[in-house]
């Protein structure tokens, strides 16, 4: 038995009090940078007070006072707090005896206070590399989620912005931020002076959605992702976003989808600020309007690109109660091809003695860099043609014999398409890598006459017999999507693009059509080299689209309908079908369209090589004519 002299008892008690001690420094340091920096100061508060305090009660007096004040003692304890150099002058031990108190807990606190610093700058620095810092912005525009599309996006949103004073364009994303900037490619070209702003988070998280202050965003998209084989993420960010925004009709939420039945349903769940659009029926929609109408290729890039003519939406009021066949004749720098309703209901290419009412609005299509102009009386024409022949949709369906390479979800909507305008007695024959699609997988209409064929084709070894190949009146190559990056799917594209050409060289007879889908427009020369007659870029597309949607969200309607496979739509007539060959203005192009039911949009130069569209030119612009040079008119 030992007896108990009590240091047992005092080390105990110590060690209780460091550890209650460590308790009150870590609860003090786990309330953030700010009450550290409160309890630092307060320290050195209470260091130079007790510093000045024994100075003035013991007689004491530092080196270089000026006085024996208590407020000098007070001034001179905080210089020896903060600057250890200062305490070299002092004479006499008392005095140097508390100026190394001092100075040693000034080291003491300045050293925390540094490392405070130091370690804030440096989880600042690791938390803007992370891209978890708050965006503070207001009027921008959030895209959540990335795709291949995103880069193109990015760019139009950029274009269409130029002109605001500042344009911020927020991009939310599950992805490292560095990752997304490659991936984007954000030179200050392709910005066009908009700022673009990248944060890392989930899009269907509230709590990182308030980090991009979707709430003060002028318009929200949500993408689909490449690889994504249903809808649900989308869904779930644009239910997200409701309720970040504090609910729906606060601000435009253009959502892409994968689904027809879904983007409807989304639409009646959510109200009309939900703009729920699905890319790859308007892009199988297109390039059916390819097959119909050579040349509308680059029609078709010049109406979604920012930067040239667009759709545009614009008030009614100054010509109500005029009737749309002579509102089109007085505008003269750009082209009314409809009205809109304030229901929404769109009427394209209407009877000429439709009169709008209000709360209408004309559809038109203009160069953005002129301003709508609307003349008091109509302008009049220099010449009046007469149109020869038949100009328009014709009455006979015509046969058609198309042949698909490759499969992605345009295929089943661009069969469709095909189907809805042939005649009894065509056929479609669908080429696919079995490696990449079951035949289950590939979904085409049944509902329909149109004789429709799968033929698998492992690693590009297909070849067409004589009897195939001449039967066969288009060709659409379709790039794959699942399990390939841009740059692959264009590869084997390319690749087979190249084997139908030679195979084709061998026939004789007319040649087939060959429509090119790419997914990256820096592959577009690579094509027109390798023998595509015309192209479309899937994924530049859907990001223009977009980009339009953003900016005037009710643009929808007007592509959906002009789009459609039913009722008006981009059509390609030539000059010598309205009896235009020659020198003659564009007024006299739209007097003569007019005459023939149409509206002419612009023209097409047949003769040159990569030519391209020109849109909404002023009526008074003259274009010399040849016979097969191409008139854009809706019809």
């Amino acid at each position: 038995m030992t007896r108990d002299d009590g240091s047992g008892l005092e080390g105990a008690r110590f060690a209780r009090l460091g550890a209650r001690l460590r308790y009150r420094m870590d609860n003090l340091l786990s309330r953030g940078v700010w009450a550290v920096l409160l309890w630092l100061g307060a320290a050195t508060a209470v260091v130079v007070l007790i510093s000045s305090l024994l100075l003035t009660v013991f007689g004491l007096t530092f080196a270089d006072s000026e006085s024996t004040s208590w407020v000098e003692d007070l001034w001179q304890s905080l210089l020896r707090t903060l600057d250890t150099g200062t305490m070299a002058a002092d004479t006499g031990w008392g005095p140097r005896a508390l100026a190394l108190i001092v100075t040693l807990a000034g080291i003491l606190l300045a050293g925390t206070l540094i490392g405070l610093i130091a370690s804030g700058v440096e989880q600042r620095v690791q938390q803007m590399q992370r891209g978890k810092s708050t965006v503070v912005e207001s009027g921008h525009i959030v895209i959540l989620g990335t795709s291949s599309r995103l880069p193109k996006l990015i760019e139009q949103l950029a274009i269409a912005g130029r002109d605001r004073a500042r344009n911020v364009i927020v991009v939310l994303a599950d992805c490292e931020p560095r990752e997304l900037r490659e991936a984007v490619g954000t030179n200050r070209a392709r910005l066009h002076g908009s700022h673009l702003v990248i944060r890392s988070g989930l899009t269907d998280r509230v709590s990182d959605l308030s980090m991009v202050r979707v709430r003060e965003a002028r318009a929200v998209i949500v993408v689909a992702e490449d690889d994504a084989e249903n809808d649900t993420d989308v869904v779930k960010a644009v239910l997200a976003v409701g309720s970040a925004a504090g609910g729906f009709g606060r601000k435009p939420i253009i959502a892409e989808l994968r689904e027809v039945a879904m983007a409807e349903r989304l639409a009646r769940a959510c109200g009309d600020s939900v703009h729920p659009i699905v890319t790859t029926v308007a892009i199988a929609r297109l390039t059916s309007f390819m097959l119909r109408d050579p040349g509308m290729a680059d029609v078709v890039d010049e109406l979604m690109d920012a930067s040239g003519g667009g759709i545009d939406l614009i008030d009614a009021s100054d010509v109500v109660g005029l009737p749309f066949g002579e509102i089109v004749r007085r505008f003269h720098g750009m082209r009314p091809i409809g009205l809109i309703g304030d229901d929404g209901t769109v009427r394209l290419n209407p009877d000429g003695a439709s009169v709008p009412v209000r709360g209408d609005r004309l559809v038109t299509i203009r160069d953005h860099e002129a301003p709508p102009t609307a003349a008091t009386e109509p302008f009049a024409a220099e010449v009046q043609p007469q149109r020869s022949g038949q100009v328009g949709p014709a009455d006979q369906r015509p046969e058609e014999h198309l042949v698909v390479v490759g499969w992605n979800a345009l295929g089943a909507t661009l069969v469709a398409s095909v189907a809805e305008v042939s005649s009894p007695g065509s056929s479609a024959e669908i080429v696919y890598d079995p490696d990449l699609f079951d035949a289950d997988e590939i979904e085409v209409p049944t509902s329909t006459e149109l004789s429709i064929a799968l033929t698998p084709s492992p690693r590009l070894s297909w070849e067409l017999s004589d009897v195939e190949a001449a039967k066969a009146t288009s060709f659409v190559l379709l790039g794959y999507v699942r399990g390939l990056s841009a740059g692959e799917a264009d590869s084997r594209t390319l690749l087979a693009l190249m084997l139908l050409r030679k195979r084709l060289a061998d026939l004789r007879g007319p040649t087939p059509r060959v429509i090119v889908e790419l997914r990256d427009a820096d592959n577009v020369d690579l094509a027109r080299q390798s023998g595509a007659d015309e192209y479309i870029v899937s994924d530049a597309i859907a990001g223009r689209f977009m980009a339009q949607l953003a900016e005037q969200p009710e643009r929808r309607l007007v592509f959906l309908a002009l789009y459609a496979s039913a009722g008006p739509s981009l059509r390609l007539v030539t000059a010598e079908d309205l009896a235009l060959v020659g020198t003659v203005s564009f007024g006299d192009v739209v007097t003569a369209a007019q005459a023939a039911g149409m509206l002419a949009i612009g023209w097409r130069r047949a003769s040159t090589e990569n030519a391209t569209a020109t849109l909404s030119p002023t009526v008074s612009t003259m274009v010399d004519l040849a016979p097969a040079d191409q008139i854009i008119v809706v019809a």
